[in-house]
């Protein structure tokens, strides 16, 4: 199924909240304009059932990492759970982002 006629509420939506200090010292100046910039290479490249959102976390009480589908949480171990359905475990799918964000920040500052 592709990405044009994978129906939208069964997509699993990622929430990633990027800290500015993961940008370096002066991250706070970046950090909007990083978070446009990875969430369009990361649904550029992603599965047809994944709908990214990379914003800054400026909220600390905020978790990283945040899983929804029709804008309902979900646990941990449900988005494991939907992760499985393609073949896909949730610890890969979390080092898979934590290289894809390593990539994309190199990239980010033309490293």
């Amino acid at each position: 199924m592709s990405k044009d006629n994978f129906p939208e509420n069964k997509k699993l939506t990622v929430i990633f909240r990027m800290e500015p200090g993961s940008l370096g010292p002066d991250g706070i100046q970046y950090i909007s304009e990083f978070c446009d910039f990875a969430q369009t290479q990361l649904q550029a490249c992603s599965d047809a059932y994944l709908i990214w959102v990379i914003a800054p976390r400026l909220d600390k009480n905020l978790p990283e990492l945040e899983f929804q589908l029709v804008n309902k949480k979900l646990t941990s171990p449900k988005a494991g759970q939907y992760l499985s359905f393609f073949g896909e475990s949730l610890d890969s799918f979390e080092e898979q982002l934590e290289d894809n964000l390593e990539a994309i920040i190199n990239q980010f500052f033309g490293r």
